[in-house]
């Protein structure tokens, strides 16, 4: 068969992963881990969570790819990778039977590995992590009536040969998305910050029906406000379409907004489930929690949702699924992004949210919340990393 430098390549495979995980997976067919635990790089993961050790988790640049995804099983260990792979490290396995490479979730393409149980070195080369993607062509593609995820933006080879076990080794780490986990920007700085979790505190006090809640009259109104920031709508409309908070992304600690957070499939009708429990962020109170659901989706530059605020019935605590809303109808969130360019061709991206049926109560509230995520957003340059 084919030389790879010195060694043969008694087996090649080849198949195209997309995801939204920013990941694929090296997986066998039982539960035994397939390496040590090791995350000293920024390509491949070895994860000590007991849960989840059988899998090898290679790390992409992009959340969704699609990724070109090439396997070779060698004869013996291959020469010096080429200059073209940005980013190479290698990692000793063990396999107990065969291996696939694949989505993490749904296990397809099933791209084989290797087939034979035994001691091997893996070889992960990586190129366009991080690089920027042409949006503009997929919106295109989209118009068309394309129903694919586009062509390959990151490029992926993964050779094994039979070794026995030794160290994980680092080869090359070059391109740009290692650079930015290998040299991290500072803390963000939110100036709308301090002022959006005084009002999620004030209206989460509201929810849990605290002392100093305010009484909430029915009476309704609405809320908009606006930001343009750097990116293309392409990019953003994933977060914005499921948008509940980013505030994760700006105070320690884990973040309702990852609580039960919607999928890429935009399914119309089902319920997500978030909480905010004892995050600083208490939108939700530390006993109640929002319920949302897709009304409209129109890609890349509109999402309607349903928002309900959910409370206990009392007078004991309930699991979140039997939790009634706190309004008598819900409230309504339209998000809209609108795409232009400045004089140096670069992409800009004005979001728009629309939030309406709300109690007049909460409306400056609710308008500085609001606010407050759209800064994180533009800080955290949403639309360009």
């Amino acid at each position: 068969m084919t030389a790879q430098g010195s060694a043969r390549v008694l087996r090649e495979d080849r198949g195209v992963i997309a995801g939204e995980h920013s990941v694929f997976v090296v997986r066998g067919e039982d539960e035994s881990p397939l390496a040590a635990p090791w995350d000293g790089n920024t390509l491949v993961t070895v994860d000590d969570d007991a849960t989840r050790g059988w899998d090898l988790f290679v790390n992409t640049g992009d959340q969704w790819g699609p990724y070109d995804v090439t396997t070779r099983w060698l004869d013996a260990e291959p020469g010096p990778p080429e200059p073209r792979w940005e980013d190479v490290v290698e990692v000793s396995i063990r396999a107990t039977g065969p291996l696939v490479v694949t989505e993490m979730i749904d296990n397809t393409p099933a791209i084989a590995l290797l087939d034979t149980p035994g001691d091997y070195r893996l070889r992960v080369s990586a190129r366009g992590r991080g690089a920027a993607r042409d949006d503009d062509a997929l919106d295109r593609a989209e118009h068309r009536g394309a129903d694919d995820d586009g062509p390959p933006i990151e490029w992926y080879l993964l050779e094994v040969w039979a070794a026995p076990a030794a160290d994980p080794e680092v080869l090359r780490l070059d391109s740009p998305r290692a650079h930015e986990l290998l040299n991290p920007a500072p803390p963000l700085v939110i100036p709308e910050g301090e002022a959006g979790l005084a009002t999620a505190r004030r209206i989460g006090r509201d929810v849990d029906g605290k002392p100093g809640a305010r009484t909430l009259s029915g009476e309704l109104g609405s809320v908009s406000t606006e930001r343009t920031i750097r990116g293309t709508r392409r990019k953003l409309f994933f977060g914005f379409a499921h948008l509940n908070s980013w505030s994760h992304c700006w105070v320690p600690g884990p973040s309702w907004s990852y609580s039960d957070e919607g999928s890429e499939d935009y399914q119309i009708g089902s319920s997500q489930w978030s909480w905010s429990h004892d995050h600083p962020d208490q939108l939700t109170g530390e006993h109640g929690a929002v319920r949302t659901s897709l009304v409209e989706v129109a890609r890349p530059h509109r999402a309607v949702r349903r928002w309900d605020w959910m409370i206990d019935p009392g007078p004991q605590q309930v699991p979140f699924w039997e939790q009634v809303p706190l309004l008598a109808s819900p409230s309504i969130i339209t998000v809209t992004l609108t795409q232009h360019r400045d004089e140096a061709r670069d992409p800009w991206t004005t979001i728009r949210i629309d939030h309406e049926h709300l109690p007049v109560e909460w409306l400056e509230d609710m308008e500085t919340y609001w606010d407050y995520q759209l800064s994180i957003a533009e800080h955290a340059e949403f639309g360009i990393t």
